[in-house]
Protein backbone atom coordinates (compact mmCIF):
# COMPACT_ATOMS: atom_id res chain seq x y z
CA UNK A 1 0.00 0.00 0.00
CA UNK A 2 1.96 3.65 -1.20
CA UNK A 3 1.09 6.19 1.39
CA UNK A 4 0.45 9.38 -0.67
CA UNK A 5 2.23 12.40 0.54
CA UNK A 6 0.92 15.00 2.34
CA UNK A 7 1.61 18.75 2.86
CA UNK A 8 -0.88 19.39 5.66
CA UNK A 9 1.29 20.72 8.71
CA UNK A 10 -0.67 19.40 12.09
CA UNK A 11 -0.41 21.58 14.93
CA UNK A 12 -0.92 20.57 18.22
CA UNK A 13 -3.00 22.88 20.59
CA UNK A 14 -1.24 24.80 23.03
CA UNK A 15 -1.08 23.24 27.06
CA UNK A 16 -3.20 25.60 28.86
CA UNK A 17 -2.52 27.96 32.13
CA UNK A 18 -4.54 25.80 34.38
CA UNK A 19 -2.83 22.54 32.91
CA UNK A 20 0.79 23.78 33.31
CA UNK A 21 -0.30 25.46 36.99
CA UNK A 22 -1.23 21.78 37.46
CA UNK A 23 1.79 19.87 36.61
CA UNK A 24 3.92 22.71 38.32
CA UNK A 25 1.87 22.18 41.57
CA UNK A 26 2.22 18.19 40.91
CA UNK A 27 5.75 18.32 40.35
CA UNK A 28 6.28 20.80 43.14
CA UNK A 29 3.86 18.46 45.24
CA UNK A 30 6.45 15.53 44.33
CA UNK A 31 9.58 17.32 45.54
CA UNK A 32 8.14 18.64 48.64
CA UNK A 33 7.20 14.57 48.82
CA UNK A 34 10.43 13.41 48.23
CA UNK A 35 12.39 16.03 50.58
CA UNK A 36 9.83 15.40 53.32
CA UNK A 37 10.64 11.51 52.69
CA UNK A 38 14.36 12.17 52.90
CA UNK A 39 13.42 14.41 56.19
CA UNK A 40 11.86 11.36 57.67
CA UNK A 41 14.48 8.87 57.13
CA UNK A 42 17.12 11.35 58.22
CA UNK A 43 15.22 11.93 61.47
CA UNK A 44 14.43 8.03 61.55
CA UNK A 45 18.27 7.32 60.97
CA UNK A 46 19.18 10.22 63.24
CA UNK A 47 16.97 8.97 65.89
CA UNK A 48 18.32 5.37 66.13
CA UNK A 49 22.29 6.87 65.68
CA UNK A 50 20.74 8.86 68.78
CA UNK A 51 19.85 5.71 70.58
CA UNK A 52 22.78 4.16 69.73
CA UNK A 53 24.63 6.68 70.84
CA UNK A 54 22.71 6.52 74.45
CA UNK A 55 23.37 3.53 75.17
CA UNK A 56 26.80 3.86 73.71
CA UNK A 57 27.37 6.57 76.62
CA UNK A 58 25.56 4.63 79.06
CA UNK A 59 27.71 1.34 78.85
CA UNK A 60 30.35 3.46 78.89
CA UNK A 61 29.31 5.34 81.92
CA UNK A 62 28.71 1.39 83.55
CA UNK A 63 32.31 0.93 82.57
CA UNK A 64 33.63 3.94 83.88
CA UNK A 65 31.69 3.42 87.57
CA UNK A 66 33.15 0.01 87.44
CA UNK A 67 36.67 0.73 86.90
CA UNK A 68 36.25 3.60 89.69
CA UNK A 69 34.74 0.74 91.79
CA UNK A 70 37.93 -1.33 90.53
CA UNK A 71 40.51 1.42 91.29
CA UNK A 72 38.86 1.70 94.76
CA UNK A 73 39.31 -1.24 96.26
CA UNK A 74 42.82 -1.71 94.70
CA UNK A 75 43.97 1.32 96.15
CA UNK A 76 41.93 0.25 99.62
CA UNK A 77 44.27 -3.47 98.67
CA UNK A 78 47.17 -1.32 98.18
CA UNK A 79 46.64 0.76 101.36
CA UNK A 80 46.31 -2.44 103.36
CA UNK A 81 49.51 -4.47 101.83
CA UNK A 82 51.22 -1.05 103.10
CA UNK A 83 50.11 -0.81 106.48
CA UNK A 84 50.61 -4.93 106.41
CA UNK A 85 54.35 -4.62 104.90
CA UNK A 86 54.53 -1.83 107.52
CA UNK A 87 53.15 -4.23 110.62
CA UNK A 88 56.08 -6.58 109.12
CA UNK A 89 58.55 -4.28 109.00
CA UNK A 90 58.08 -2.89 112.89
CA UNK A 91 57.49 -6.81 113.80
CA UNK A 92 61.09 -7.93 111.90
CA UNK A 93 62.57 -4.68 113.70
CA UNK A 94 61.50 -5.94 117.38
CA UNK A 95 62.02 -9.14 116.64
CA UNK A 96 65.99 -8.31 114.99
CA UNK A 97 66.31 -5.65 118.46
CA UNK A 98 64.95 -9.09 120.76
CA UNK A 99 67.32 -11.29 119.00
CA UNK A 100 70.27 -8.76 119.07
CA UNK A 101 69.61 -8.43 122.96
CA UNK A 102 68.85 -12.66 123.48
CA UNK A 103 72.55 -12.32 121.66
CA UNK A 104 73.89 -9.57 124.26
CA UNK A 105 72.33 -11.51 127.20
CA UNK A 106 73.74 -15.38 125.80
CA UNK A 107 77.06 -13.55 125.55
CA UNK A 108 77.15 -11.76 129.04
CA UNK A 109 75.34 -14.72 130.68
CA UNK A 110 78.14 -16.76 128.86
CA UNK A 111 80.66 -14.93 130.45
CA UNK A 112 79.16 -14.94 133.92
CA UNK A 113 78.99 -18.78 133.58
CA UNK A 114 82.68 -19.23 132.71
CA UNK A 115 83.61 -16.37 135.62
CA UNK A 116 81.46 -18.84 137.88
CA UNK A 117 83.02 -21.52 136.68
CA UNK A 118 86.56 -20.40 137.32
CA UNK A 119 85.42 -19.83 140.95
CA UNK A 120 83.68 -23.40 141.29
CA UNK A 121 85.96 -25.44 139.01
CA UNK A 122 89.10 -22.92 137.73
CA UNK A 123 90.85 -24.67 134.39
CA UNK A 124 94.50 -25.14 136.70
CA UNK A 125 92.43 -26.72 139.37
CA UNK A 126 94.19 -24.29 141.68
CA UNK A 127 92.12 -23.25 145.02
CA UNK A 128 92.70 -20.26 146.90
CA UNK A 129 92.77 -16.50 145.63
CA UNK A 130 93.35 -15.81 142.19
CA UNK A 131 93.43 -12.52 140.17
CA UNK A 132 91.29 -13.35 137.52
CA UNK A 133 91.37 -10.33 135.29
CA UNK A 134 92.04 -7.22 133.88
CA UNK A 135 90.11 -3.97 131.82
CA UNK A 136 91.66 -1.07 130.95
CA UNK A 137 89.98 1.56 129.52
CA UNK A 138 91.17 5.56 128.40
CA UNK A 139 88.87 8.04 130.08
CA UNK A 140 90.07 11.59 130.52
CA UNK A 141 94.12 11.26 130.46
CA UNK A 142 93.98 8.75 132.66
CA UNK A 143 93.87 4.73 132.38
CA UNK A 144 90.91 3.11 134.40
CA UNK A 145 90.97 -0.01 135.10
CA UNK A 146 89.32 -3.11 136.56
CA UNK A 147 90.73 -5.62 138.45
CA UNK A 148 88.18 -8.81 139.23
CA UNK A 149 89.89 -10.97 142.29
CA UNK A 150 88.39 -14.59 143.21
CA UNK A 151 88.63 -17.63 145.60
CA UNK A 152 88.16 -20.60 143.79
CA UNK A 153 87.21 -24.39 144.67
CA UNK A 154 87.21 -23.81 148.42
CA UNK A 155 85.81 -20.68 150.25
CA UNK A 156 85.34 -21.15 153.77
CA UNK A 157 87.47 -18.60 154.83
CA UNK A 158 87.86 -14.67 153.78
CA UNK A 159 90.51 -13.52 151.99
CA UNK A 160 92.45 -10.80 153.35
CA UNK A 161 95.08 -8.83 151.83
CA UNK A 162 96.46 -5.88 149.43
CA UNK A 163 96.47 -4.80 146.10
CA UNK A 164 99.06 -3.19 144.19
CA UNK A 165 98.32 -2.31 140.44
CA UNK A 166 101.84 -0.83 138.21
CA UNK A 167 101.48 -0.03 134.71
CA UNK A 168 104.37 -0.62 132.34
CA UNK A 169 105.86 0.22 129.19
CA UNK A 170 107.61 -3.02 128.53
CA UNK A 171 109.77 -3.33 130.96
CA UNK A 172 109.94 0.30 132.11
CA UNK A 173 107.28 1.35 134.66
CA UNK A 174 105.37 4.32 133.92
CA UNK A 175 103.04 4.62 137.54
CA UNK A 176 100.92 2.34 140.24
CA UNK A 177 97.83 2.36 141.94
CA UNK A 178 97.43 3.41 144.66
CA UNK A 179 100.69 5.70 144.34
CA UNK A 180 102.38 5.69 147.96
CA UNK A 181 100.61 2.76 149.20
CA UNK A 182 98.51 -0.26 148.81
CA UNK A 183 94.63 -1.03 148.95
CA UNK A 184 93.28 -3.58 151.43
CA UNK A 185 90.86 -6.47 150.34
CA UNK A 186 88.68 -8.93 152.01
CA UNK A 187 86.54 -10.87 150.16
CA UNK A 188 85.05 -14.59 150.15
CA UNK A 189 83.93 -15.28 146.32
CA UNK A 190 85.25 -12.50 144.32
CA UNK A 191 85.69 -8.64 144.21
CA UNK A 192 85.66 -5.85 141.95
CA UNK A 193 88.46 -3.44 142.40
CA UNK A 194 88.42 -0.28 140.56
CA UNK A 195 91.47 2.28 139.91
CA UNK A 196 92.88 5.00 137.61
CA UNK A 197 96.38 5.96 136.49
CA UNK A 198 97.08 9.06 135.23
CA UNK A 199 98.39 8.64 131.76
CA UNK A 200 97.76 10.80 128.44
CA UNK A 201 97.96 8.06 126.06
CA UNK A 202 98.60 4.08 126.58
CA UNK A 203 101.94 3.31 125.27
CA UNK A 204 102.34 0.79 122.50
CA UNK A 205 103.99 -1.71 124.18
CA UNK A 206 101.54 -1.29 127.98
CA UNK A 207 101.14 -4.06 130.29
CA UNK A 208 99.44 -3.71 133.79
CA UNK A 209 100.98 -5.85 136.72
CA UNK A 210 99.00 -6.66 139.62
CA UNK A 211 100.33 -8.29 143.01
CA UNK A 212 97.83 -9.58 145.65
CA UNK A 213 99.76 -10.13 149.13
CA UNK A 214 97.11 -12.34 151.55
CA UNK A 215 97.83 -12.26 154.94
CA UNK A 216 99.50 -15.32 155.63
CA UNK A 217 102.30 -13.93 153.30
CA UNK A 218 101.42 -15.58 149.77
CA UNK A 219 101.78 -12.82 146.74
CA UNK A 220 100.40 -13.77 143.72
CA UNK A 221 101.34 -11.82 140.63
CA UNK A 222 100.10 -11.15 137.14
CA UNK A 223 100.47 -9.25 133.91
CA UNK A 224 98.08 -8.04 131.47
CA UNK A 225 99.22 -7.00 127.81
CA UNK A 226 96.71 -3.85 127.43
CA UNK A 227 97.67 -3.75 123.24
CA UNK A 228 94.60 -5.88 122.49
CA UNK A 229 92.43 -3.38 125.02
CA UNK A 230 93.83 0.70 123.88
Amino acid sequence: MIRNSTNEISIKPKMSSTMRLALIAGVIVLFAVGIYAAYSAGVRSGNDRLDQDRLMISQLNNTIVGLRDDLSQAEALMITAQRQQQIQEEAYKQISRAYAGSEQKNAYLGSRLDFYRSIISPEDGQSGPAIHAAEVSMEENRASFDITLVQSIKHKHQVRGTLRVALYDGDQPLGQWPENSTRSVNYQYFLQVSGAIEMAKLPENARLKVELSVQDGETLERWFDLTQQS
